[in-house]
């Protein structure tokens, strides 16, 4: 079958084909049209077994930016496990807010690649200014499960988890309001920053085995990890 046979009112028939380059060019055509048909169909090449066809709608919906957000989130509840993963990967590289919550329940999965890429998205949410939104949903978990969460963000990124670490120790931002719509460009959290050094979070992240044990004086506990 020749490549211009493809058609996206057929999307059946793209993903059946064998042809690589019939399947990029469907992708293609789905990129470019960007409407609502569009972003479902390429919701259902994340889906597909063609580790070809994936790839080529991950990078699209990449590409695509944040408005692809909103049919990514239904994903980290449900799907095959390289779906999820997917998801997860582009969602992070969106510093995508609303997805933290899905993404820490999503980094208990059973599936050590879906939970990994849901631990990394968080990282990328967080190095891209989404430290704030960490900390509260952080803050909300149970004990246990907060302290996990926290020790594998910080062995991500050990900045990150720094300043993590430092905002749930701070009352007011921990009971602050703006969910989503806040982040760390916020006058709040900025104001509470204030006399710390703000690390470039840009780049790869700092990869460290463990979170930071430097010593709090005030209290000769650990001054990098949060309180249960």
């Amino acid at each position: 079958m020749s490549d211009d046979k493809f058609s996206q009112s057929k999307p059946f028939d793209a993903l059946n084909s064998r042809g690589l380059t019939g399947k990029r060019e469907y992708v293609r055509g789905l990129e470019q049209r960007s409407d609502d048909e569009a972003l479902s169909l390429l919701i259902e090449c994340l889906c597909d077994e063609s580790w070809y066809l994936r790839d080529q709608a991950e990078q699209a919906l990449s590409r695509i930016g944040p408005d692809a957000a909103g049919v990514l989130l239904p994903l980290l509840e449900q799907g095959l496990w390289f779906t999820r993963t997917s998801a997860a990967r582009v969602l992070g590289r969106f510093g995508h807010r609303p997805a933290v919550p899905g993404l820490l329940r999503l980094a208990e999965d059973a599936n050590e690649t879906v939970a990994k890429a849901a631990r990394d998205a968080l990282v990328a949410i967080g190095r891209g200014g989404g430290s704030i939104r960490l900390a509260q949903a952080l803050h909300g978990l149970p004990p246990d499960t907060r302290r996990q969460r926290f020790d594998e963000l910080a062995a991500g990124d050990r900045h990150l988890g720094e300043r993590i670490a430092r905002m749930m120790r701070n009352d007011e931002l921990m009971a602050a309001e703006g969910g989503d719509a806040l982040s760390d460009e916020s006058p709040l959290v900025r104001a509470s920053e204030e006399g710390f050094e703000w690390e470039v979070l840009t780049g790869p992240p700092a990869i460290d085995d463990a979170p930071p044990v430097a010593r709090d004086e005030a209290g000769g506990g650990h001054a990098g990890t949060p309180s249960p």
